[in-house]
């Protein structure tokens, strides 16, 4: 496991290896993410995820900095349903992971968009 020596370092890393990865492939895709998100909060970029068939391939990439920030909630072996319910709970931490998501997923566009320019 990769140690890390402060939120933004994976924050950053995070977002590189969900377009790296191929998990959010390009710009577009991020963007719908990033909308849902934003319009629609946190529980509803859970549920859009799962409609793409992307929430396993995202939760794991996003597992490294949810344990950062909100170990309490964030645990092995709880459903990711369990999981969003538990910070909707919340709503400082709630408003934070948003934070953090909108966050990943805009680095996560930069990326996608940097690697389109690179081809």
């Amino acid at each position: 496991m990769m140690m890390y020596s402060s939120l933004e370092s994976i924050i950053n890393d995070v977002a590189f290896k969900i377009v790296e990865r191929g998990v959010l492939a390009d710009k577009g895709e991020i963007d719908n993410f990033l909308g849902v998100l934003s319009g629609d909060g946190v529980y509803a970029m859970w549920v859009y995820a799962k409609s793409k068939g992307k929430d396993e391939k995202l939760m794991n990439e996003l597992k490294p900095v949810l344990q950062r920030i909100v170990p309490d909630k964030f645990r092995d072996g709880n459903d990711y349903e369990s999981f969003f319910k538990e910070i909707a709970e919340d709503l400082p931490t709630l408003l934070f992971v948003k934070d953090i998501l909108e966050r990943i997923l805009t680095y996560a566009r930069y990326h996608a968009k940097a690697m389109e320019g690179s081809r």
